[in-house]
């Protein structure tokens, strides 16, 4: 499932980040190259000099970058690198990594952890649609008592729900990309759009997760099938921004605040979605 971005990169980086990604994590997954060497590749391709963190459609390039990386499940962390540059930690694939870069970002640089957070927010957006249409193509493939998986009404049931939750989180995510591009990464509105991308990530990433191995069975589940890649990014990235967020009660904590001193729930939603406040 392919969904059209409010902003878009220039065709030729989004088709650039795609190839090398893919390529890279077909020679990764076969054994053929290291972490070190993917790193060394994606650095000799100029992706690791990406600015996310500068205003302007800096943004959209970097996004591009972050989002291809994400649909190959590519082991590297191209969110961290580009926006802390530390390079042990965008190739350790640990959470615990994940955890310390954050931790020691967040009193020192907010305009950091905020960026952080956009980059996992778009990581799990793409890794999201992966997972689903890697779902799409295996029922549309696979037979069973005489006719394709994809024509049983709770294929198509389980496959709808995952897609609605995609299209959520995509909405909210290419809405808090489009005011960091177009306002910076300093935004006021953008800490509010962060925390509701990451209250809709908790739902959205169960629900992908449980449909799309649902509808694959053991499969799913097997070292040799891509789904499980995907799985264990959405779950390790859905974590690590909720840390960067506080949580799910942090989260909604500060977006009830919001309400209340706005004085409708309304009012705060249409003021975290015009543009004209930020500094």
């Amino acid at each position: 499932m392919s969904l059209a971005p409010v902003l878009a990169a220039d065709a030729l980086v989004e088709e650039a980040a795609s190839r090398a990604f893919s390529g890279l994590a077909e020679k990764w997954f076969a054994g053929r190259i290291t972490r070190e060497d993917l790193l060394a590749a994606v650095e000799q391709l100029g992706f690791a000099d990406a600015s996310p963190t500068s205003d302007g459609e800096g943004w959209l390039a970097a996004a591009a970058i972050i989002r291809a990386q994400a649909r190959a499940a590519a082991p590297i962390d191209m969110a961290l690198l580009l926006v802390t540059g530390e390079r042990a930690a965008a190739i350790a694939y640990d959470p615990c990594a994940y955890a310390c870069a954050a931790g020691a970002r967040a009193p020192a640089s907010p305009a950091a952890l905020a960026a952080l957070s956009l980059g996992r927010c778009l990581q799990i957006g793409a890794a999201m649609g992966a997972a689903l249409e890697l779902s799409i193509r295996y029922v549309q493939d696979r037979r069973q008592f005489g006719r394709a998986l994809a024509q049983f009404q709770a294929i198509q049931h389980s496959l709808a729900l995952a897609a609605e939750e995609v299209a959520a989180f995509s909405a909210i995510t290419d809405l808090a990309l489009a005011c960091a591009a177009r306002e910076g990464i300093a935004s006021k509105r953008l800490p509010a759009l962060l925390d509701a991308a990451a209250l809709v990530a908790g739902q959205a990433v169960n629900v992908v997760y449980d449909m799309t191995h649902q509808v694959h069975g053991a499969i799913g589940f097997t070292q040799e099938y891509a789904l499980h890649r995907h799985s264990l990014d959405l779950l390790r990235w859905r974590d690590h921004l909720h840390l960067a967020r506080g949580g799910d009660i942090g989260c909604a904590e500060r977006l009830g605040d919001a309400a209340l001193e706005a004085g409708s729930a309304w009012r705060a939603v249409t003021a975290s979605m015009t543009p004209g406040d930020s500094p």
